[in-house]
């Protein structure tokens, strides 16, 4: 497993992020989804294949964090692969080439987010099948290299239950197994992470983290898990 950085969020998904299999994060904007994703990253120590569909992905801040967790900034880019698809049809074909890209040397594959650009087409035609073939792909993967998969996922409101609630809800819930959704609280930079779905820890769980120039670390006065 994938350390987190945050002791309490490792324990919450039962050690860390799961090898072999797709873990989805989920959330509104400025919850810390690619901060936590790039601290991943970073920590797993090997490469990263990294499809960045929002232009999220900054440089400068994996350079940030990994300065002030005392690793060397240069060497931490170096291990991240970029890919930026333009659009559903690039992003489809970058995941495709990914089979022939990733192997045991890497660590981790993010992709950030996997629903961007098919938020954006889906009015004009139905990508949900192509949404679930993408899935299946980077499931492949996980499971050929035994190496974690996270896809970030955004949020729309849904008007008929008048919540907020996963972008591709059923597509995305059908492929992954372990689900964490991420949500802001009043106070500045704080944040909860609770635990939807997983393989073999119980639902509901939750524990709060900040947001800081070190990445994602430990709530103060407030890093507690909470079980359901």
């Amino acid at each position: 497993m994938l350390t987190t950085g945050v002791k309490s969020l490792d324990e919450l998904l039962g050690g860390g992020i799961g090898e072999g299999v797709l873990t989805q994060v989920y959330g509104s904007f400025a919850t810390g989804k690619t901060t936590l994703a790039v601290q991943i990253g970073l920590l797993s120590g090997g490469r990263v294949a990294y499809i960045d569909t929002e232009g999220g992905f900054s440089p400068e801040r994996l350079g940030q964090i990994a300065e002030a967790r005392g690793l060397d900034p240069e060497d931490a880019l170096s291990r991240f692969i970029l890919f930026t698809p333009a659009d559903f049809k690039e992003q489809r074909r970058v995941i495709g080439n990914l089979k022939k890209v990733v192997d045991r040397g890497f660590s981790l594959v993010v992709v950030d987010s996997i629903t961007a650009h098919y938020r954006v087409e889906e009015h004009r035609r139905n990508l949900t099948a192509e949404l679930g073939k993408q899935l299946q792909v980077l499931l492949w993967i996980a499971r050929k290299n035994d190496i974690p998969v996270i896809v970030i996922n955004q949020v729309h409101f849904d008007s008929r239950v008048e919540r907020m609630k996963p972008v591709a809800e059923h597509t995305l819930g059908y492929r992954t197994k372990d689900i964490l959704r991420l949500d802001r609280l009043s106070s500045p930079g704080l944040r909860v992470a609770i635990l939807e779905r997983h393989r073999f820890r119980p639902e509901g769980g939750m524990v709060y983290f900040r947001i800081t120039e070190k990445g994602i670390e430990e709530a103060i006065n407030g890093a507690k898990k909470i079980t359901p």
